[in-house]
C-alpha cells in the first residue's frame, strides 16, 4: 500500500512471528542536493527557495529558513513579521493536518463522505492559501484574516472537527475515521517523549558537528517524538485504543490552531514562543518551527563574502520514523496478524504518525518462527 505525499519515500518492512511483530526495518529515501542548492546563495534568497522546493509545509520551511539566516547575520525577526509568520504557519498547519488525515487514511470512505470531504478540503486549501499569501506580503489585515479563519473553521467543522470537545461531529469523515480507528485495537501506546525548544541547543550542536545527524537524529537515552501527539504530551490510552488517542491529539491540535488564528484576527495578540524559536549557534544561526508534522529545524552559516557556506535541514519525520524511534517502538510486539488486514493496520499507525514522505508497507511472516 503506497501513499504519495511528496518527493522521497519510506519503505516499512514488518516481520511477524506467530502474528506478533518481531522486527521492523525502515528505509527512507529523500531527494539529494536540496541543502547543497542553497550553498553559495545570498542569505535573503534562502527562505523563498526553501518555500518553493518543498511541496509540503512550504511556508513553515520558509520561516525556519528566515529565522536561520537572520540569526546567522546577528539579526532577528521583528514583531510585525512574527505576527505574519504566525498566521501563515497556523493556517498551513491546519490544512496540512486535515489533508493528510483525510487523503491518506487507508480504509475506504463512503462515497457521500468522500465527496463532501473533497469540497471541505478545497475550502480549507483556499482559506489557508489566502492567509499565507498575505503573510508572504508582509502585512495581514485583521478583517481579511478573520474571514479566512472563519472559512477554515467552517471547513474543519464540515470534516468533523468540533469547536468544543474532542469527539468528531456526527455524520462526518472524522467520525468515520474514528470508528475505524476504534475497531483497530492492535496497538498499545506509551507516553510520548516530546522534542521541545529545550532540546534545541543539543540538536543544533549535533546537526552542525555530525554529518549523518539530519538523516538519523538522536538524543541520548531518549525516544524523542514530535508532532501533535507529542505536543499534547499525552498519557497513554487504555489498552487497544492507541490509534484513537493519536487521532484525538490530531483533532485537538487542529482545534488549538484554529483558536489561536481567530484570537490573532480578533485581538492582534499572539504568543510566538510555542510556535517558533531560533538563535545563534556555535556556527551561524538556526530556526525551529512547529509545523504540522512536528519540530522542523534549519541551520545556516554565512561566509566572509556574505554568501551561505553551509546549510542543514532536519525534518520531523526523521525523529518519528527513526529505526529506534517511537513508531518502531509502538509497532514492535504488537499482534497485527498477517496479510492485507495487517498491512492496513500498520498503515493506520503510519498515517497517525504522519510522515512527510510517501510510504510503502510490507508485512511478512518469519520463516523460522
Amino acid at each position: 500500500m503506497t501513499v504519495f505525499v511528496g518527493a522521497g519515500a519510506i519503505s516499512i518492512d514488518v516481520t511477524v512471528a506467530r502474528a506478533v511483530v518481531s522486527s521492523v526495518a525502515l528505509k527512507a529515501s529523500r531527494p539529494q542536493g536540496v541543502t547543497r542548492m542553497l550553498i553559495g546563495q545570498q542569505p535573503d534568497r534562502a527562505p523563498a527557495l526553501a518555500g518553493q522546493v518543498f511541496t509540503l509545509c512550504g511556508f513553515a520551511q520558509s520561516i525556519a529558513s528566515r529565522l536561520a539566516v537572520l540569526y546567522a547575520a546577528d539579526l532577528s525577526m521583528d514583531a510585525d513579521e512574527q505576527a505574519c509568520a504566525r498566521a501563515g504557519v497556523l493556517a498551513e498547519r491546519i490544512f496540512e493536518a486535515l489533508r493528510a488525515l483525510v487523503l491518506q487514511w487507508p480504509s475506504p470512505l463512503p462515497m457521500s463522505l468522500a465527496t463532501a470531504a473533497g469540497k471541505h478540503l478545497r475550502d480549507a486549501l483556499a482559506a489557508s492559501r489566502a492567509i499565507i499569501a498575505e503573510a508572504r506580503g508582509g502585512r495581514i489585515g485583521r478583517a481579511n484574516l478573520a474571514a479566512a479563519a472563519a472559512r477554515l473553521q467552517a471547513a474543519a467543522s464540515g470534516l468533523g472537527v468540533a469547536q468544543d470537545g474532542s469527539t468528531p461531529l456526527p455524520g462526518t469523515v472524522c467520525e468515520a475515521i474514528m470508528r475505524d480507528a476504534a475497531a483497530d485495537q492492535m496497538f498499545t501506546g506509551r507516553p510520548p517523549d516530546p522534542l521541545t525548544a529545550r532540546d534545541d541547543a543539543e540538536v543544533i550542536a549535533r546537526l552542525c558537528d555530525e554529518p549523518d545527524y539530519a538523516a538519523q537524529p538522536y538524543l541520548f537515552n531518549r525516544v524523542a517524538e514530535t508532532g501533535a501527539y507529542a505536543r499534547l504530551a499525552a498519557k497513554p490510552a487504555g489498552a487497544g485504543f492507541h490509534l484513537v488517542h493519536r487521532l484525538l491529539a490530531r483533532i485537538g491540535d487542529i482545534r488549538s490552531c484554529l483558536w489561536q488564528l481567530m484570537t490573532l484576527a480578533r485581538t492582534g495578540e499572539h504568543d510566538w514562543a510555542p510556535l517558533a524559536s531560533g538563535g545563534p549557534a556555535a556556527r551561524g544561526g538556526y530556526g525551529a518551527v512547529e509545523c504540522a508534522r512536528g519540530r522542523l529545524y534549519h541551520q545556516a552559516e554565512i561566509g566572509a563574502d556574505g554568501r551561505l557556506t553551509a546549510y542543514r535541514i532536519l525534518a520531523p519525520t526523521e525523529w518519528n520514523f527513526h529505526p529506534a524511534g517511537p513508531f518502531v517502538a509502538t509497532l514492535v510486539s504488537s499482534r497485527i496478524g498477517i496479510g492485507e488486514a495487517a498491512v492496513r493496520s500498520v498503515s493506520r499507525l503510519v498515517v497517525l504518525f504522519d510522515p512527510c514522505l510517501a510510504y510503502k508497507v510490507a508485512v511478512r511472516e518469519d520463516a523460522h518462527a
